[in-house]
């Protein structure tokens, strides 16, 4: 049986009026957006918090003078279906802004802080590398805040402090070169602590002799850093390391008296070489007490892997290049400088190719 001419006609009564009535709603929720008091102001900081729902939301952009209606954008939240994808962070936000535009911002989320990025090259002492942290395009640093948070960086378990003389930089070596990018907020003992553990990183990665600690290979990796400019070289440094070593030689490495002297001078003086130091290798036995340098990860390699050779010695027999020379004896070392002293001055090339 069919419906009565009448029941048809209020249900198309009741159609319209339950239409009219939802627009007359809709009217009045996104009217009152429009003509809202707060609009036109200054954009306005607001802290949304963890597990905030749409209703705190409502009364937290209330407060901050954000929305004149807490009622209004928690129900117009729920009904466009973001209420609950809001999260929390800090925002800047129009005030007078419709729920739309406001659920746009607040469910992609804060926006990020800006970054900055160093590189820092391999070489550098613990003093350069925090002067290249601080010097960095848009580094939030000073060089005596990075100072101060890199005290409080713990120093890994198989670093010797213990044996250090008084003195000593206990962090050197231990910054890895590399190029980092951090946010302009983060703390600095966080860039500090990256670098120290890069470096525990780089060192996991080479199979370490069982006659050296990973100390040990660090700061023979940074006299090879320091030493060498040519890439096949640094193996070769290397075993003229762990020769000399072997043999009860002093390493007499011209670079751990410039960090003894605390500068890197081009040409060193005889005097220079009787500095009272425990880096100065001329005059120590043995290693230095610390790394000179952060070496990089080739440096690094070079130091656990040595050459197999009989080289004792090297010397420049290239001023532009600053490739070396090597030798087995003292008489072949000496005839080594003697051809570099010829180019010492003016430079040139008097290698044996």
């Amino acid at each position: 049986m069919g419906m009565s001419l009448a029941s048809k006609i209020t249900l198309i009564v009741i159609a319209f009026v339950l239409a009219a009535i939802g627009g007359a709603v809709w009217a009045l929720l996104t009217g009152a957006e429009e003509t809202a008091e707060s609009a036109g102001g200054e954009p306005v900081a607001v802290e949304i918090a963890e597990g905030s729902s749409a209703a705190d939301v409502a009364d937290t952009l209330a407060e901050a003078g954000v929305i004149d209606r807490a009622w209004q954008f928690s129900l117009m939240a729920r009904i466009d279906g973001r209420g609950g994808q809001i999260r929390p962070g800090e925002y800047e936000l129009e005030p007078g802004a419709s729920t739309g535009e406001l659920l746009d911002v607040l469910a992609s989320g804060p926006p990020l802080p800006d970054s900055f990025r160093v590189t820092v090259p391999e070489g550098l002492t613990v003093e350069g590398t925090l002067e290249r942290i601080a010097s960095a395009e848009d580094s939030p640093f000073e060089v005596g805040e990075l100072e101060e948070a890199l005290v409080g960086v713990p120093l890994p378990e198989w670093v010797p402090t213990e044996e250090m003389p008084e003195g000593a930089q206990l962090y050197e070596g231990l910054l890895y070169p590399a190029t980092y990018e951090h946010f302009v907020d983060v703390d600095a003992q966080q860039v500090l602590a990256e670098m120290l553990a890069a470096t525990g990183e780089a060192l996991d990665g080479v199979e370490v002799p069982e006659d050296r600690t990973r100390y040990e290979i660090l700061t023979i990796a940074s006299l090879i850093e320091r030493e060498v400019r040519v890439d096949g070289e640094r193996e070769l440094v290397s075993s003229v390391i762990a020769n000399r070593l072997e043999d009860g030689m002093r390493l007499q490495i011209d670079a751990s008296v410039q960090y003894a002297q605390g500068e890197h001078q081009g040409q060193l003086l005889f005097e220079d070489l009787r500095i009272d130091s425990a880096w100065n290798t001329y005059e120590s036995d043995g290693l230095p007490p610390t790394p000179i340098a952060a070496p990089g990860r080739p440096a690094i390699e070079a130091a656990a892997n040595p050459a197999d050779t009989d080289y004792r010695f090297y010397v420049v027999c290239d001023t532009a290049t600053g490739e070396h020379e090597f030798a087995e004896t003292t008489e072949g070392h000496n005839a080594n400088v003697a051809r570099y002293r010829e180019i010492q001055d003016e430079g040139g090339r008097v290698c044996e190719d």
